[in-house]
């Protein structure tokens, strides 16, 4: 073989190992290391905010954009009035960005229906400011309420979408309401102006004077114009409209404030204005008037010598904050940011926030969005949940759950995994602040739309722990690590129960004796409370009026045993609600005639109520200039020297994160309570979602966004056209009497048997019937002045149909005589009272 054949079978025999050595640990590495996923950090707002115009240039009703399409019946955030031309000019703050396309489109609120579909072609570009003007087709009906969604298209983002509800048909005169609001808020701020606006207030007992973060119109003068703090206005004041009619609207103002504090620097605010007006031709009337503040944690000389961090003034008093079981590292969130501070080094570290010190803050000051802090451990490292909307980030204009986890040695955020949902953060915080639990490093509970999921955070695997839970069926521990279930999911006839310990991985099943239901109630920290009732004594009645009458209530403790029992002869519990560390019993005795009736209610008081917290505690302090302030009281004395302030150095999104739950949101059945000008509460009873919103000033919608309830009616209404149609019994008369004129078109009788009053309402097309109970008749008057009669129990046996009203009067027919009565409305509540107020109505939906 020649010299230079052994030099080339030399190179290939070298080249064939190396190949061989390459492709074994090839596959060592492709079987035996895990691929290190791709990861960003969180970058800056890239999303452009868009406002209306109104007629002579103001801004109002700022909307901010997402990348992902959200349920629109669910978001009520603003109320556009629109020019009777149609025409709707709108301002895009693009922020740099390149505003490529613009259309919108208008559906109908109630069953999403298209309506319009446009693209809006004459776009002028004015730097920093686009201006468009929306040419609204003529195929909306007047005083209605519609959903417009704006679609933008940009350089970074294929689809933005923008969402607000439109009205037409007025004159809204809303450049006179904005300077209405407008004036009066200039008035707070300046103390030789503030008597200008002593003539709209109602100074009373009922106001509250001793907190600046939360004032109202029965407030003082001087508590509405912040005393001697002497505050000034940091941001822009962008109204925006909640409603509007011709002479009535509710306008809010959310900005930012700052004050000069005792140690010559100054504090910052967030500040809620809500104001609700009437116009006049004699000049303004102002109906009601709240004021939120709550202060902005900076940790300049915000710790106390009393071991405390103080949180400053606040419009509540509560706040999410946890820490070691040492003591050493204590998490706290204040306005949408999460804090560490670090009682051995004496070092406060913004862990996480969406806020950042060099942008416009308009972005990401969107406070849409909330912290719960799941755990704490020993070395300082946190594992924590962002959910709502994503101001900007890897996630930016999503609204969705974000699984973090700190490590407080590397000073680094890391996104663990990403659940994007279709729903506003209002209706996001309803599910994932009862339950967000991590049993493990690896294992993750989060309930969503009423289904608890496990799921593994490695391999993304989910599994479903229990659905359809209903509300009052099922509850939740305190910390969130336990959940106790009808296991049939019925309020009336539950004969086991499920308690499920995510911590442990336990479960213990109750089961009812055979002649017995059982009912969850609630926990008190880690105890479980329900309740039993003899089968013979639950009362379901015709009218659709519900007695669960429970003879004893057991307490059992996180090993499952029972550790406290309640009963008394003759007496029964209605109803239990837990109030911190004491439950409240509503209770009842039965009547001659085989009914209940109300007796004194009672409290069961938890053996710890006065126990000393071992961790971290809540305060509130009282100072002669700031009035009341909150803080968190310390579980370890304060170190010697100054404070040192860190922010985390990263937050790392990987791209492995994203898990997508395949999950239909079952939002039939539930009430939407909107008061204030906000989102309050969401429920599937009636009688609680009517009296919160009369509470609140407001409204009450169901999952279609069809008006159900509103506080606000007119002085009179009354209806016609009802004629008495006998099907026996005075309530089936009542019935079938309201029901034909609902447009049913069978006999109630046929269902009588089977189901309650407001089911067979229910039955008609169009229509949603209501049994509602405990609710004053003066609040049921709304339902008349809505074009809907109302049945109210009258006696024992007896219902009347009531038919109108006036500022005095409440008219019915009684339907045993088929005679039209008035009555004063003091008598009328006396009557409708003694029988418990029982009524039965319904919504056009």
């Amino acid at each position: 073989m020649r010299k230079s054949d052994k030099k080339v079978s030399s190179k290939y025999l070298v080249l064939g190992i190396i190949f061989i050595v390459t492709m074994v640990l090839t596959f060592l590495s492709m079987s035996f290391e895990s691929v290190t996923p791709s990861a960003t950090t969180m970058s800056a707002a890239t999303i452009p905010v868009i406002t209306m115009q109104s007629e002579e240039g103001n801004e109002f009703n700022s909307l901010h954009g997402f990348t992902q399409e959200i349920n629109q019946a669910l978001i009520n955030d603003n109320l556009t009035p629109v020019a009777k031309t149609r025409q709707l000019p709108i301002i895009i703050h693009n922020y740099g960005a390149e505003v490529q396309e613009l259309t919108y489109k208008i559906r109908n609120l109630s069953d999403n229906g298209l309506i319009e579909n446009t693209k809006v072609t004459e776009l002028v570009n004015n730097g920093e400011t686009i201006t468009a003007t929306l040419n609204i087709k003529n195929l909306i009906d007047d005083n209605t309420q519609y959903a417009l969604e704006i679609i933008l298209e940009t350089s970074t983002h294929e689809e933005i979408h923008y969402y607000t509800r439109i009205i037409t048909g007025e004159d809204y005169s809303i450049d006179d309401k904005f300077a209405f609001v407008e004036d009066f808020n200039a008035c707070t701020f300046n103390q030789d102006r503030l008597s200008e606006i002593q003539k709209y207030i109602e100074t009373s007992s009922a106001g509250n004077n001793n907190n600046f973060g939360k004032v109202n119109i029965n407030s003082t003068l001087s508590q509405i114009g912040w005393g001697d703090m002497g505050p000034y206005v940091e941001s822009q004041l962008i109204p925006v409209i909640k409603e509007i009619s011709k002479d009535v609207a509710v306008i809010t103002f959310d900005y930012k404030i700052g004050a000069i504090n005792e140690y010559e620097s100054y504090d910052s605010y967030n500040v809620y204005e809500y104001y609700r007006i009437r116009q006049t031709t004699s000049g303004f009337y102002l109906l009601n008037y709240e004021r939120e503040a709550n202060q902005i944690f900076d940790g300049k000389n915000d710790l106390l010598s009393t071991a405390k961090i103080n949180l400053g003034i606040q419009s509540g008093t509560t706040a999410e904050f946890n820490s070691d079981e040492k003591g050493t590292y204590s998490y706290f969130v204040n306005e949408g940011s999460l804090w560490c501070y670090n009682i051995d080094t004496n070092m406060y570290t913004r862990v996480f926030s969406f806020n950042a010190d060099e942008t416009d803050g308009i972005r990401e000051n969107y406070n849409q969005h909330g912290i719960k802090i799941l755990n704490v451990s020993n070395d300082g490292n946190c594992d924590f949940i962002v959910y709502g909307y994503m101001n900007r980030g890897e996630h930016e204009g999503e609204s969705g759950v974000s699984l973090c986890k700190y490590s407080y040695e590397d000073n680094i955020v890391e996104e663990r995994l990403y659940i994007p949902m279709d729903k506003p953060y209002d209706i996001l915080s309803q599910n994932v602040g009862r339950i967000a639990y991590l049993a493990d490093e690896n294992t993750f509970y989060i309930l969503m739309d009423d289904t608890l999921y496990s799921i593994d955070i490695v391999s993304k695997e989910v599994m479903t722990v229990v659905s359809g839970l209903v509300d009052g069926t099922y509850a939740v521990s305190e910390n969130g690590d336990a959940i106790a279930y009808s296991m049939n999911g019925r309020l009336y006839s539950t004969d086991s129960i499920r308690i499920f310990n995510m911590s442990t991985d336990s479960e213990k099943i109750i089961k009812a004796d055979d002649n017995e239901y059982i009912r969850c109630l609630g926990y008190i920290n880690g105890d479980f409370v329900y309740g039993i009732a003899d089968k013979a004594d639950i009362l379901i009645k015709e009218d659709g009026s519900r007695t669960f009458a429970m003879y004893r209530l057991e307490i059992m403790d996180s090993d499952y045993n029972v550790i406290k029992e309640y009963e008394q002869p003759g007496v029964y519990v209605s109803d239990a609600s837990v109030s911190d560390m004491r439950i409240n019993l509503t209770r009842v005795v039965k009547s001659g005639d085989g009914d209940y009736e109300s007796t004194s209610i009672d409290q069961l008081i938890n053996k710890d109520e006065n126990k000393q917290e071992d961790g971290l505690t809540l305060e509130t302090i009282v100072t002669d200039n700031r009035k009341q302030e909150l803080a968190i009281k310390l579980m370890k004395a304060l170190p010697a020297g100054s404070v040192e302030f860190r922010t985390s150095s990263e937050v790392s999104y990987k791209d492995n994160a994203l898990l997508e739950l395949d999950n239909d949101f079952a939002g039939d059945g539930r009430y939407y309570v909107y008061g204030y000008g906000r989102f309050q509460d969401s429920t599937t009873q009636i009688s609680k979602a009517i009296i919160l919103a009369n509470d609140t000033y407001g409204s009450v919608n169901d999952y279609n966004a069809n008006t159900i309830w509103k506080r606000y009616r007119n002085t009179s209404a009354q209806i016609k056209g009802l004629s008495i149609i006998d099907a026996g019994s005075s309530l089936r008369t009542a019935l079938q009497t309201v029901a034909s004129y609902a447009g049913a078109q069978f006999d109630i009788n046929a269902y009588i048997q089977d189901k309650t009053a407001d089911e067979i309402l229910s039955l008609i097309p169009g229509v949603a019937g209501l049994s509602v109970k405990s609710v004053t008749v003066d609040k049921m008057l709304n339902f008349i002045d809505n074009g809907c009669p109302v049945i109210g129990k009258s006696g024992s046996e007896s219902y009347v149909i009531i038919t109108g009203y006036d500022s005095k009067n409440v008219t019915y027919i009684d339907t045993a005589s088929n005679s039209t009565v008035t009555v004063a409305l003091t008598d009328a509540s006396k009557m409708f009272n003694q029988w418990e107020n029982v009524f039965i109505t319904y919504y056009k939906n």
